[in-house]
Order: structure tokens, then sequence, then C-alpha cells
């Protein structure tokens, strides 16, 4: 049994005390995604105390506010074990200076470029935390360090934003050649297929079509099957001729399946046998026109079924067999639910996200790209918010993979009730926002994530969560249509990015 000890500012700012209930240490063992493991959290009137099996160092990871920012996840350096409490908010300041030096001097190796004004703020933000770690009173070293820290949160911004804009114009100017566009695909899923006005909005903002449909309303009768606007869906993608994807065709989120599915959860060979039917039965329907294919989605994450680990990997392992039996020459995708590995302080949970695919990977299971599902701001299926750098830093760890990388993206553009998210469980993470979600909050965020995606060599597709807010969606208000159908602003922010770009 390992413990951690943080002393906490005097006040506490009001975001961080609704936040730090979700503090957690992640391990600094084995791969570079700082996976969090079970913490036992407890606050006090000036601590935060953290308590673990292990007894080990590692990373204190916890939602804090940083101005201009919001409430973001920030992670302290490798901590050791002691009974000296620490400084929480110098650590953070610590830790998030010590990854944006880190970052900049790996992208500066391989060619970025940085103003001497970016490196000036560096050398002062530096100078600043170390004013705060050698003060002597608590309040001025916590007061210096939040300075450090949202100092630093704003040269992480600036750094990304650097390398996308540069990492974009070397990918348009590859051997030799001028102003090449990317052959990323750009989407948004749909389940039902856009139409008249709507429809214009779709071709003008995307170069793919992503359809997604569930199974329990394609299958709401075991063996009795309702294809009428699956049908349409994909019929709206070809004629548009754009190259689809369909997916996910399984997703394990609470109503995703029909009821007399779920209700063989109990009875494991039964329920990989009903799972591979509906695959087998839809890819085949549509493998002469769609060639890619998101099999499966939440799999390593925690189910409405109760699943544990290894049962959810063998049935993912069927899954993926079961696809390749149906044509071997399919384009095969698994989807990554919590990238960052959120799910991993319950004590059930022990497959990290980047385990997931590497696991079927040496299970023998042909996989052709792997895709991170980055929705922020949501539970129980979306991650607590991260910035741009860590966004590009779980990248980069799902890279040692060797495989493609496909993103999805989400986020809500307002907090009041979405009964068609609830259906599935899922609500918007209040603790998180400095004014609630907002459609123009939802546009600055979407298009700097995909822009980033976009950026990235080894990502092949970004696709939005949802297309409109009226069809069945996980994310509460995550479209990019509201409900009566009117465009949010972020419509708009993607179309400029596909203009520019693809």
């Amino acid at each position: 049994m390992g413990s951690m000890t943080f002393l906490l500012p005097n006040p506490v700012p009001a975001a961080a005390a609704a936040t730090l209930a979700d503090a957690c240490v992640a391990s600094a063992v084995g791969y570079s995604d700082q996976s969090p493991v079970p913490t036992r959290t407890r606050v006090g009137a000036d601590r935060l105390v953290l308590t673990r099996e292990q007894n080990e160092s590692g990373y204190l990871v916890v939602p804090w506010p940083v101005e201009p920012f919001g409430t973001v996840v920030v992670s302290s350096t490798t901590l050791r074990e002691r009974d000296e409490p620490y400084r929480l908010v110098v650590e953070l300041a610590r830790g998030k200076l010590n990854q944006v030096r880190a970052q900049t001097a790996e992208w500066q190796s391989i060619g970025l470029r940085t103003g001497p004004d970016f490196d000036l703020a560096l050398t002062a933000a530096t100078r600043l935390f170390g004013r705060a770690a050698l003060a002597p009173a608590p309040a001025e070293a916590d007061a210096l360090a939040a300075r450090a820290l949202e100092q630093a949160h704003g040269l992480a911004d600036r750094l990304v934003r650097d390398y996308i804009e540069q990492m974009l114009d070397t990918r348009h100017h590859l051997n030799g050649a001028n102003n090449v566009p990317l052959d990323t695909r750009l989407a948004a899923r749909y389940g039902r297929a856009p139409v008249g006005a709507a429809a214009d909005e779709y071709a003008q903002t995307f170069n793919a079509a992503g359809v997604c449909f569930r199974w329990r309303d394609v299958e709401p009768s075991e063996a009795q099957y309702v294809w009428d606007e699956a049908d349409a869906a994909v019929a709206a993608a070809q004629k548009s001729g754009l190259p689809v994807t369909i997916g996910p065709i399984i997703d394990l989120a609470p109503g995703m399946l029909p009821p007399w599915a779920a209700g063989w959860a109990a009875d494991l060979p039964a329920l990989a046998t009903c799972m591979c039917d509906y695959l087998e039965t839809v890819v085949g329907r549509y493998r002469g026109d769609v060639r890619r294919w998101v099999v499966c989605a939440g799999f390593n994450h925690a189910d409405a079924l109760g699943l544990v680990d290894d049962d959810r990997l063998r049935l993912a392992y069927r899954l993926f067999e079961a696809a390749a039996q149906v044509d071997a020459n399919l384009e095969l995708v698994l989807s990554v639910a919590q990238p960052w590995g959120d799910y991993l302080t319950s004590e059930d949970q022990t497959i990290t996200p980047i385990t997931f695919p590497d696991d079927l990977i040496r299970a023998g299971v042909r996989l052709n790209a792997v895709e991170l599902e980055v929705r922020a701001g949501t539970r129980p299926r979306g991650s607590l918010p991260r910035d741009l750098l860590d966004t590009a830093r779980i990248l980069d760890a799902f890279g040692m993979l060797g495989l493609p990388l496909e993103v999805a993206l989400s986020l809500p553009s307002a907090d009041a009730p979405d009964p068609l998210a609830a259906e599935h469980q899922q609500t918007v993470w209040r603790p998180g926002w400095r004014a609630g979600p907002s459609p123009e909050g939802q546009a600055e965020w979407g298009a700097s994530f995909a822009a980033l995606a976009l950026s990235w060599p080894q990502v092949r597709a970004v696709t939005w969560d949802h297309w409109t807010d009226a069809d069945p969606h996980l994310i509460p208000h995550g479209g990019l249509l509201d409900a009566p159908g009117r465009p949010k602003p972020l419509l708009a922010r993607l179309r400029a990015l596909r203009t520019e770009h693809l």
C-alpha cells in the first residue's frame, strides 16, 4: 500500500474543489501513455491524499482549472512516495513545464522552428517556476506556481499550433511538389441519409462518408432485420461518390445492443455467436460497396453488460476473425475508447487502451488501423478534457503500434438534457466547464483538434462523432446540426479545413 500527500492552495479554486475527486496516480512503468491505476482519493481541509496498492513512484493526474483554458487534466513529473507532502500546484507547474520543454526539444530536433519570443517566454516561465519552488511562504509558492502553470499551458498551446502549421505545410510540399492536397479522410457519422440542404452542407464539408447504425435498430428481434434506414444511408453515401466507412458495427455502450442480445451477457459463447451472426450479416450485405469497417467500439472500456476484461478481449477477437472470414480483403478498424485510460481508476479494469489492440495483434488478429475516440467533457464514455499537447502525445504513444491511426472527435455544444444521449446513459461532465458548453466553444475545440489530427502523418481519417442531434447519438448535443437541423459554427470551421488542406 502506497500513498502520496499534496498540500492544497488556500483557498482551493471553486472549479478545482469540484474535480479533486477525479485525481489519481498514473503508473510510471510500461508504455508512455501514463495509464492511471486504481486510486483511493481523500480530500481534507488543506490536503489531497492518494492511496493505491502499488508502493512505487508515479504521476499525479488531476483535472485543474488553468486560465484561460478552463479545467483540463494536468500531470506532475514522476514523484516518489515520501512522508513529506508535496505542494500540489508547484508539482503541477513542474510537470507541465517539463512536458513543454521535453516536447519542444523533441520537435526542434526534427525541424520545428520556434521563434525567439517563444524561447524567451519558456525561459521566463522556467524562472518563475524556480521562484515558486523556492518560495518560503506557502501562499507565495502557490501564487507563483499558478502563474507558471498558466504560462506553461499557454506555451504548450502555442507549441502545438506551430507544429500543426509547419507539419501541414510540410505535408503539402512533399517530394518537391507544391500545394499537394492531403489524402486524409474527413467525415461525420450519420445513421440516416442527409437530405436536401443538409446533404449539400455535408458534401461541401467532407471528403468521405461515415455510416453508423445501431444494432438494436437493425435487428430489433432475433433474425428479423429492418434495413430501410441503413440501406438509404449507404446508398446516399455511394451516390455522393465519397469513400465510405461503416461502423462501429457493435458498440458496447448502454442501449446500443438489442435487449434480446444483451440478455445473453451471462452466456459468453451465446453472446459471441449473436454478435458474429449480426456482423457477418451486415458485412455480407454491404461488402460489395464498402471496404472499410470499424468492427467494434468500447470493448476496452467498462460496458453495460458487466463483462470482464478478458471476456471483452475474446469477443473482439471473435468479431475480427468473423469479419475477415467474410472477406479477407476488407479494411478492419478497432475503435478504442478513453485512450488516456480514465476507466482504469476502477478496480475491475486492468487492460490499458494501448494494450488492448496490442494484445489482439499479438494474438494474430489483422488490424488495418486503430481509431482513437477523443470525446471530451462527457461521461461515462468520454474522457476528461485534455489540451492539444496531451493529445499530440497520445497520438505519438499509439503510433508505437505501427498501424495507421484514425481519430473520432466529439464535444457537446450545450448542457441541457438530451433525451437521445440519455438513452445511452451519457451526460455532460459539468465540473470541467468555465461557462458551460456552447456552440462557439465546440467550434474552437473541434477545429483545433481536427487540425492536429489532420497534421499527424499516421492519421488517415478524422471523423466527427455524429452529424445531427436529431439522429440517435452517444454524445449530448455533439452534432454538427442541432435537432431542428440548423448548422452549428463548427460546420463552417471544418469546411474551411477541408477547403484548405484536403
